[in-house]
């Protein structure tokens, strides 16, 4: 290439054209076989409506052949989409605070009753894609970890961050951070955080932001993930869920395990639950196709089933007090299915639209589910399936959560709704 040029207009060019002065910087390249993609970026620091990237090739038979262009900035007066969100006790009072990230880099804190704690926003506005709180540091107090473009960071429970780290690429690929969960990898009780990323790579890092290990996941994004002792050595083991083929667990120490299954596309929930009573976890996975695969310690398939279409949360709670825990899941079918031990289905109840999120209400008495339902709101389930309460938002509900005995959904025209629940 022998020239880049990089022009904005707010007109469509017809009388505001405006040249970037700003130089383009050579950002790294990404590796595809044979294949080079050389990245450059510019940081233009302007308001405008359109862009356009002229790109002169260095010689006439030369061709110039242009991957992707992203573009990160903010729309003024617009409602930022809310991204990821989780829960955690961030001022120790033992009521959990909702914590939501957002498209424009901000992370904010509030308390059950929708009082904002403190605002935290990322220097380069790119968009929080997974969030979790945990006590990283024995203090009694949540922390934040969140998973950004490139970048793992930790907030303290006032907001404040404590440190930001950038796992390190796979062959070009920036390691966006995709899912980020708390682990206990090395049996001391004290919290790890281990996320997975975009380069095909799993991470965990210590409390200080010192990688502790990696692990590669050959060959595609990861997507969702969790820990959980499986071995029964005391010490996390890590359930990897990638974009699409095989599920991988990975040991305390970062070595892999096992890898299993021919799944996809995509891996969009996972678990580790004794299902059989066994007393020892078995792996759980949903896929954007509908089915749900269960296996056990080595890697072996229990079962198999379809739920119709994309699996968006596993859960596992003893719904019948025998001491084993059944399976209830949400799809983007528009249902709510309970399972059993071996895979059978106990009950399923329909709701009006595809169900984004499942979330638990833990406590006394039966349990109670409740269902981000899309265009139809929030519905709240009892531990037979029957719909006990919907409630309706302004916009479609993404995601719920719960706090002090009340559920919140995150809507699709980004914001946070508080329901009180109907606890028996």
């Amino acid at each position: 290439i022998s020239d880049r040029k990089l022009e904005l207009s707010s007109d469509g060019f017809k009388q505001d054209v405006r040249a970037v002065p700003v130089p383009f910087v050579n950002a790294g390249e990404q590796r595809f076989g044979g294949n080079v993609n050389t990245l450059f970026e510019a940081k233009v620091g302007q308001k405008a409506r359109q862009i356009r990237l002229t790109l002169t090739p260095a010689r006439p038979e030369c061709t110039v052949y242009l991957a992707e262009v992203e573009l990160h900035g903010v729309r003024p007066g617009a409602t930022t989409p809310i991204t990821a969100c989780a829960t955690g006790d961030l001022n120790g009072d033992g009521k959990a605070e909702v914590v939501v990230g957002s498209a424009s880099g901000g992370i904010r804190a509030l308390t059950a009753d929708g009082q904002p704690l403190w605002t935290f926003a990322s220097d380069d506005r790119a968009a929080i894609n997974c969030l979790a709180c945990a006590d990283v540091d024995g203090d009694g107090k949540a922390e934040v970890m969140y998973g950004t473009a490139g970048r793992l960071g930790l907030l303290g429970s006032d907001g404040k961050e404590r440190w930001r780290a950038e796992p390190p690429k796979f062959r070009g690929l920036t390691s966006d951070v995709m899912t980020v969960f708390p682990a206990d990898v090395n049996g001391d009780r004290k919290t790890e955080i281990v996320c997975g990323c975009a380069s095909w790579q799993y991470f965990a890092y210590d409390a200080q932001g010192k990688m502790v290990w990696k692990n590669i996941i050959y060959a595609h994004s990861a997507t969702v993930g969790c820990a959980a002792d499986v071995d029964g050595d005391g010490k996390d083991e890590i359930v990897a869920g990638n974009v699409y083929y095989r599920l991988n667990l990975i040991d305390h120490d970062g070595k892999r395990l096992w890898n299993a299954g021919n799944l996809g596309p995509e891996m969009t929930a996972v678990a580790a639950a004794d299902v059989n009573g066994d007393k020892r976890p078995e792996i759980l996975t949903g896929v954007d196709g509908g089915n749900l695969h269960c296996y056990d310690r080595t890697g072996k398939e229990l079962w198999v089933i379809n739920l119709g279409d994309k699996v968006t949360r596993i859960l596992a709670v003893d719904l019948n007090g025998d001491g084993k825990d059944e399976i209830v899941c949400s799809a983007e079918s528009a249902h709510v299915f309970a399972l059993n031990t071996d895979g059978r289905i106990l009950w399923r109840t329909a709701l009006p639209d595809g169900v984004s999120d499942l979330a638990l209400v833990r406590g006394k008495g039966k349990a109670l589910f409740v269902a981000a339902a899309g265009t139809a709101g929030v519905a709240v389930l009892d531990g037979d399936g029957k719909v006990l309460a919907v409630a309706t938002t302004q916009d479609r509900a993404n995601s719920v959560l719960l706090s002090d005995g009340r559920a919140f959904a995150t809507t699709a025209k980004g914001a946070v709704e508080a329901f009180e629940l109907p606890l028996r």
